[in-house]
């Protein structure tokens, strides 16, 4: 009996050898075959000169919703579809032969370098409002304990916190950020809002990065060093709207906690989330959900992406957004951007029938800007534009926006 079984062992054992010496070279195949289409791209040398042609946006859609959610270049895509195509030939192995576990660790080293972390700093999640939820539900807050955020904040980085309060027994305040004022603050005014807000009670504070209503870039360091100084303990960014979009370095930032959805401007598939947690706030967070992995990624993040099955097509595919993200060049990007920006709001300011709603200064601005037509409610110009001109925009309609 016991020969029998080792018989069938050596078997099965060299039916996975055989089956996973095949995964690598496919996987190798899909590299190569990028790396080869974005040599092909040019991105470097043609600068930002005929991009359009990299993505497969409709001809007749002008695309100006990568705050909701982006674009993915071709070279992603066909990646993406054919890490799919090589999974569903043998499921089982590719999902969980290991041969894909090297390419996966691969991948959050490219993603924590984007962002300025250590690969054990950094979990791969499935977008921004679950890294907040983590927080909501895993950190040690309690009775006496304050939450506090702007009317800025996104409701994924907000709604959790309500949610989970009376349960475990912290409070939860939010103040106002004069909206219709943003064109005309300042830095300084920024800080001092917070300065103001911020109480003794006051022990995690959450921002976003940059909003998606009006797009101000917050003074992140500056508010994370004075916060820390008033005794708030941990201090968590919502920077959906800058990874991909503006260089990022989350620990010159100074933060405890940042969480980013990779499918708006980082342009990667969608479904996937990026989380930092600071080493020393790792050890007060309690994971969401656990299976069989927190022995095993103990003392890193990972252990906060403990799913057990994960889509590991789209994981990959990630590393590859990176790359395509790094060949146009963070600085090159920027400095593109803010060219668009300058063109489009000296247009907005010289029209009488148009407001320009955000900053005025590009360090508190971003790719990201509310316009106001006098006389039209978001809605209506929407509707305008996008069945005539394709023009795909998200229209907001706030008390004072």
């Amino acid at each position: 009996m016991e020969k029998s079984i080792s018989r069938r062992q050596f078997f099965r054992t060299a039916a996975m050898s055989t089956a996973g010496a095949a995964v690598l070279p496919k996987f190798l195949a899909v590299q190569n075959a990028f790396a080869k289409r974005l040599q092909q791209a040019g991105l470097g040398e043609n600068g930002f000169t005929n991009l359009r042609r990299q993505y497969s946006l409709a001809p007749e859609i002008t695309y100006f919703n990568h705050g909701s959610i982006g674009t993915i270049p071709k070279a992603v895509q066909e990646a993406h579809e054919a890490y799919l195509r090589a999974c569903e030939t043998n499921p089982w192995l590719y999902m969980w032969g290991g041969e894909w576990e090297k390419p996966w660790q691969e991948t959050r080293e490219k993603a924590a370098a984007f962002i300025g972390a250590a690969p054990q700093e950094v979990a791969l999640i499935h977008n921004t409002t679950e890294g907040f939820n983590l927080l909501a539900n895993g950190l040690d807050l309690g009775k006496g304990d304050e939450v506090l955020f702007s009317n800025l904040n996104h409701a994924g980085a907000s709604v959790c916190f309500f949610h989970q309060a009376p349960v475990r027994g912290y409070s939860v305040r939010r103040f106002d950020m004069p909206l219709a004022s943003i064109p005309k603050l300042g830095k300084d005014d920024i800080l001092n809002a917070y300065d103001e807000q911020i109480s003794p009670a006051t022990r995690l504070l959450v921002l976003p990065h940059v909003d998606n209503m009006v797009g101000l870039r917050h003074p992140v360091r500056e508010i994370a060093a004075l916060a820390h100084s008033k005794g708030v303990e941990f201090v968590a960014v919502d920077a959906a709207q800058t990874v991909g979009m503006l260089p990022v370095d989350v620990r010159a930032m100074g933060v405890d906690m940042m969480a980013c959805s990779p499918h708006k401007w980082l342009q990667a598939p969608k479904g996937l989330g990026l989380l930092y947690v600071r080493p020393e706030m790792q050890e007060r967070l309690r994971p969401m959900w656990v299976t069989w992995g927190q022995k095993r990624w103990a003392g890193s993040a990972r252990i906060f992406e403990d799913y057990g099955t994960r889509n590991l097509p789209e994981v990959l595919t990630l590393g590859h957004a990176v790359d395509f993200q790094n060949a146009l060049g963070s600085a090159a990007k920027e400095q593109h951007l803010r060219k668009l920006w300058e063109i489009f709001r000296q247009r907005v300011e010289a029209d009488p029938n148009l407001d320009w709603r955000s900053p005025k200064s590009w360090d508190l601005s971003a790719s990201l800007y509310a316009v106001e037509v006098k006389g039209k409610t978001s809605q209506q110009v929407f509707e305008a534009l996008y069945p005539k001109h394709g023009m795909v925009f998200r229209p907001f309609s706030l008390p004072d926006l």
